[in-house]
Formats: structure tokens, C-alpha cells, sequence
């Protein structure tokens, strides 16, 4: 027989390493976030303007969840950019109109553009820019009445 020291050691540790496993699991990530709007996903897209060399298209489209139980009515969405992004941009106007209702409990897919000023640079130059669109300031509207169980 082999040491029993080692033996006791070793069941000892099959049986604790699955416990600790499954005890992790227990609260899911979507009973964390609360109520309100969030991004699902955001992607990007770089491209070349037709019209002028030195000029770099940047596309995004992201996901607007409403994870409320109400309808809102969006206004506006503006990509939040950093700095020295907001210093190349040919228009600084970048705010996107939107005026749409989104039911609770549902998403809208958004898709906008900014072009950037890039003469210059070369490809490279331009990923080095490291342009990034995480966050975006929303305006919007919601309807609140007089609860019901008040009345």
C-alpha cells in the first residue's frame, strides 16, 4: 500500500476541486445589470472617402437594448471619442438624429459615420490613431404616468 498520508490528500482534493467548481455559477451576469439601457455590441469599420484622398470614413453600428418595461422614444445618440480623434474630425457634428420609439424589453441596431481628417498617414499611421467607439451619450424621452395603486 502506498502512503496513506497521500491517499487522504489526494481524495481530499477530487472532492473539494468540483464543489468549488459548481459554487461560482450562481449568479447569472444579466441579474446584475439594472434596468435601463444597454450595448450589446459595438463594431467598427475603416474605410477611404471617395471624394478626397487624406480622408479616412469611420462606420459604427451597435445594438441599443431597453431592458425596461417601458417604451422610450430615442433622440439622439453621439459616439463619446477621445481627445485627439475629436481633433481630426472634419465635422464636429457627429450627433446622429434619431427620433424613434423603442418598446421595452427589445433592441434598435444604430448605425452611424464621422469621417477624420487622416493626410498623411499611411495605414498603419491610421490604426495607430487607435480609433474607438465604446461609449455614446444618448438623449431620449420616456413617458411616466400615475402608478395605478396610488389611485
Amino acid at each position: 500500500m502506498k502512503n496513506p498520508k497521500l491517499s487522504m490528500i489526494l481524495i481530499f482534493l477530487l472532492t473539494i476541486l468540483p464543489l468549488s467548481g459548481c459554487s461560482s455559477s450562481g449568479v447569472k451576469t444579466d441579474e446584475i445589470v439594472e434596468d435601463g439601457l444597454i450595448i450589446n455590441s459595438i463594431s467598427i469599420g475603416l474605410g477611404g472617402s471617395e471624394e478626397d484622398e487624406g480622408i479616412t470614413v469611420v462606420t459604427y453600428h451597435f445594438n441599443l437594448w431597453n431592458r425596461t418595461n417601458k417604451s422610450i422614444i430615442l433622440k439622439t445618440v453621439e459616439p463619446i471619442l477621445s481627445k485627439h480623434i475629436q481633433e481630426r474630425l472634419i465635422d464636429t457634428n457627429i450627433k446622429l438624429d434619431i427620433n424613434e420609439k423603442i418598446d421595452g424589453n427589445s433592441s434598435e441596431a444604430l448605425t452611424g459615420t464621422f469621417k477624420l481628417d487622416t493626410k498623411g498617414l499611411d495605414k498603419e499611421g491610421i490604426i495607430k490613431l487607435n480609433i474607438n467607439v465604446k461609449e455614446f451619450n444618448v438623449a431620449m424621452e420616456q413617458v411616466v404616468g400615475m402608478n395605478d395603486v396610488n389611485n
